[in-house]
């Protein structure tokens, strides 16, 4: 038996089995798609599992699916197991992976950056001070969610077209504290963070996801400041309950960051396939396309369904 290995950024493992006889007529197993999630942690994270489970079976895959609950190690020997079928690596990347599908997390953080830099245009302070909180340290959404939003706060004034340049005060992250994107940990993290800073000294917080944010609300109830108020705040996801959040003028911007992409994952398994009889390849990267939600649009905002 000999079987293809398939693997996804997302970690999404395929392989096929096929007859052992060359010309045998009976029709070969089933693809079957192993799927590797990192945890249960958000509602985003639960959405994001259906729809690449449900699109999958759409197309008569079987599904091998086990969840890390938020243990990279847990996660790693969960790919091992699927590696235990001695499937074979067909790709001739060191760095042992197909392509990526999934959000630009860089874009996500430049979306979130610009609508800061925009809010504090022509602003008559002399500095916006930022509070950083970010996901898990060292992964790549954290590391690229930073790295976009500093570009962006950073990118010097454009001159517009009656020759003047408008202000923009200088930004600076402050301080930056780490929150696992687990509700749980926003909240201690924020409450730590409250018990040696005045809160009143900056001007904006930069969630890396909705579920910290919610963490960090919980914590600044119980101080005096007025979230979208005296405190802009910027979340990255897009769940229901954030934009109710938007909606209530409690948080100013959510960057959207969509879980659906199950479509995305299945059309690019059957395109593996077929591309074996080709020879073509597939991009290193499929990104999905996102958008930014505030006041302007609001009236505007589909639901969101997780």
């Amino acid at each position: 038996m000999k079987r293809v290995l398939f693997f996804l950024a997302l970690i999404v493992i395929a392989y096929q089995m096929m007859g052992c006889t060359p010309n045998t007529k009976e029709a070969p197993d089933p693809l079957v798609v192993g799927f590797s999630q990192s945890g249960t942690e958000s509602s985003w994270r639960k959405k994001h599992t259906e729809s690449i489970i449900t699109a999958l079976e759409k197309e008569d895959y079987q599904v091998l699916y086990r969840n890390g609950y938020m243990n990279q190690e847990r996660q790693i020997q969960d790919i091992r197991t699927f590696i235990a079928y001695k499937v074979d690596i067909q790709t001739n990347d060191p760095e042992l992976f197909v392509t990526h599908i999934g959000p630009s997390f860089k874009a996500e953080g430049n979306r979130a950056g610009l609508f800061v830099s925009n809010h504090f245009t022509n602003s008559k302070k002399q500095e916006i001070r930022i509070l950083e909180l970010a996901g898990s340290e060292n992964s790549t959404p954290t590391k690229l969610r930073s790295e976009g939003f500093l570009e962006s706060i950073n990118r010097k004034p454009t001159l517009k077209k009656d020759g003047t340049i408008d202000h923009k005060p200088p930004m600076t992250i402050v301080h930056r504290i780490v929150g696992d994107f687990i509700r749980m940990k926003g909240k201690d993290q924020m409450k730590r963070y409250l018990e040696t800073n005045d809160l009143s000294e900056i001007d904006v917080l930069y969630s890396h996801s909705d579920e910290m944010t919610h963490g960090a609300l919980a914590a600044i109830k119980e101080t005096s400041i007025k979230p979208g108020e005296d405190l802009i705040i910027v979340t990255i996801d897009g769940q229901e309950d954030m934009i109710e959040n938007l909606r209530s003028g409690i948080v100013n911007c959510v960057v959207e960051c969509k879980p659906d992409v199950g479509w995305y994952v299945a059309n690019t398994v059957t395109r593996y396939f077929g591309n074996l009889q080709t020879g073509k390849t597939l991009p290193k990267d499929i990104f999905i396309s996102e958008t930014v939600f505030s006041q302007q649009n609001i009236a505007n905002i589909p639901t969101r369904n997780y």
